[in-house]
């Protein structure tokens, strides 16, 4: 401790050695943080997976577990969808397809060209693109 307050007083010089404890002793603190981080989140693992054994012996406490469950689990975001967005197409995908693409104030011919501009500029084959939505920018009129 005696090295780190003689290295913040302005009177007396700091050596090398002195540099070089008080790098190991900032190094100690960073991996003896990281390793209770690690312990916390090796606990919660470990609490996750024994929670589905106390729920299936106690089944009253059943929600319970499923609330701290989903309390850990990372959130989606749902996205807001008008009625110009959906589409009312229920047919199945095919093999291979990545779901829906919301084309808003935009026709189908557009769409394809911008996708086609998109997969030449990137050097990317077509079919390793996932378009999620193309949406119509209008320009501000001067």
């Amino acid at each position: 401790m005696e090295v780190i307050l003689a290295a913040l007083s302005k009177t007396d010089k700091v050596g090398v050695l002195d540099s070089l404890y008080i790098a190991l002793i900032g190094i100690a603190i960073v991996f003896v943080v990281l390793a209770f981080l690690m312990g916390i989140l090796y606990l919660v693992g470990l609490l996750m997976t024994k929670t589905q054994g106390f729920a299936e012996k106690h089944p009253k406490y059943a929600a319970f577990v499923q609330k701290v469950k989903d309390a850990f689990k990372p959130k989606k975001k749902k996205a807001a969808t008008t009625a110009t967005e959906t589409t009312e197409n229920t047919e199945e995908l095919a093999k291979g397809s990545c779901g829906d693409l919301v084309l808003v104030n935009t026709s189908d011919r557009d769409a394809a060209m911008i996708m086609a501009i998109v997969a030449d500029t990137l050097e990317t084959p077509l079919n390793q693109l996932h378009f999620k939505s193309i949406k119509l920018v209008e320009e501000e009129k001067k």
